[in-house]
């Protein structure tokens, strides 16, 4: 059979554009996860009117593709995160100037990304975060010698905490319309957000006491509270405590005994001011808690229940998957608990009633010819019931008249 003209030209392009996929792929610079981590390599292809660069000059660019997981075939990877180093391997002093853009714009060229783009490898490294399910494009630029080598690599790392909020989340989107209604939750919380309050405040009026005096109380109060609050408490305030209290005249064996009476004297400080705050803003005058407090609590716990369940993945796509998810499994474990409530109200429900049943049954005394028995019998003599009919019958038990 004579192959026609357009089958041979059909042909040819085929296997030309297949050749031309495997040059292209044979000379790019890709790292996979799982299976390609590291790669060394030094940029050499020279580009001219890079976007910051002085017109006419030239810097050295290299490009490397970063394929990430399958969505649909490792989603057990939800919570994990993959790390993007790219570390100069120059053993001189002098590093030459190394910049990084981060894109995902396949269409741009090499070493073209915008000057707002660029990040400079600052002390020899450069670190970034991205979803292990995303594709993304490492453009690397030098201005000098291309021959120092680079190492650019991918560590994938999981979070835990990732999966100790999306649990979270669904729980407290599945209780946040019964905590709102529950005075044990606001007792309990703003007790617990008193005692830390007593606490700052204590920690702050004992900071002004510190050797720096008391215009930096504040910023350091600040400072302490954000990066290091413990270090710097342990290495003043024990001395501090220590002096004050030699001074009063108390000897060391009274230190714990006072250090409990210090500690149970700001729990119930904070728990009465929670109390207090409860009282005074969350219940009414009849002692039911106020409808749009109530409102406003569920909508805010739903509110961060949102947060916690989209913290649960770097992934955006799977972050709102797992959001759709969080909302009909709670919307389910909801529906399910209702229905659970209900058999046990219409058991109990029918409990009551067979025991009201039962109890309305009439008393059967052992003997037969009880007082409790009446049996009327009209009198043959006329005058006997005329006067009979102005007298009612009791009972024998019922109490005298």
């Amino acid at each position: 059979m004579p192959i026609r003209s357009s089958d041979f030209i059909l042909l040819i392009l085929f296997i030309a554009f297949s050749i031309s996929q495997l040059v292209v792929s044979a000379d790019d610079r890709s790292l996979v996860v799982g299976q390609y981590t590291t790669l060394r390599l030094s940029p050499g292809l020279a580009v001219e009117n890079s976007p910051g660069i002085k017109p006419g000059a030239k810097v050295f660019c290299e490009r490397v593709s970063i394929h990430g997981f399958s969505r649909l075939r490792d989603l057990r990877k939800f919570a994990h995160s993959l790390k993007v180093k790219v570390s100069q391997n120059s053993s001189s002093l002098r590093r030459s100037n190394v910049e990084v853009c981060f894109h995902r714009n396949a269409s741009l060229g090499v070493g073209m990304c915008s000057q707002g783009r660029w990040q400079k490898v600052s002390k020899g490294l450069w670190v970034q975060s991205m979803s292990p399910f995303d594709h993304k494009i490492l453009d690397i630029r030098t201005t000098t010698s291309p021959l120092e080598p680079l190492e650019v690599s991918i560590e994938e790392e999981f979070f835990f905490y990732r999966i100790v909020f999306f649990i979270l989340g669904i729980i407290l989107m599945t209780l946040a319309s019964s905590l709102s209604k529950s005075l044990v939750f606001y007792y309990g919380s703003a007790m617990a957000v008193g005692i830390i309050l007593v606490i700052l405040m204590v920690l702050f009026q004992g900071m002004k006491l510190l050797p720096t005096g008391r215009k930096n109380s504040l910023a350091i109060f600040m400072y302490s509270s954000l990066i290091g609050l413990g270090s710097f408490l342990l290495r003043y305030l024990p001395g501090l405590l220590r002096s004050i209290l030699t001074e009063i005249g108390i000897g060391e064996d009274m230190y714990n005994p006072l250090a409990i009476f210090l500690v149970a004297f700001v729990v119930l400080a904070g728990a009465w001011l929670g109390f207090w705050v409860v009282r005074k803003l969350v219940l009414t005058e009849d002692g039911s808690i106020d409808i749009s407090t109530s409102n406003f609590v569920a909508w805010s716990i739903r509110i961060l229940a949102v947060i916690m369940i989209l913290q649960s993945s770097l992934d955006p796509l799977l972050a709102a998957e797992a959001l759709v998810s969080g909302v009909l499994v709670s919307s389910i474990l909801r529906n399910f608990t209702k229905l659970r409530l209900l058999r046990r109200a219409r058991k109990k429900f029918k409990i009551v009633k067979n025991f009201f049943r039962h109890s309305q049954l009439p008393d059967l005394s052992p003997f037969q010819n009880s007082c409790d028995e009446y049996m009327y019998k009209s009198p043959e003599d006329k005058f006997v019931w005329r006067w009979s009919k102005r007298f009612s019958l009791s009972s024998c038990n019922s109490p005298l008249q």
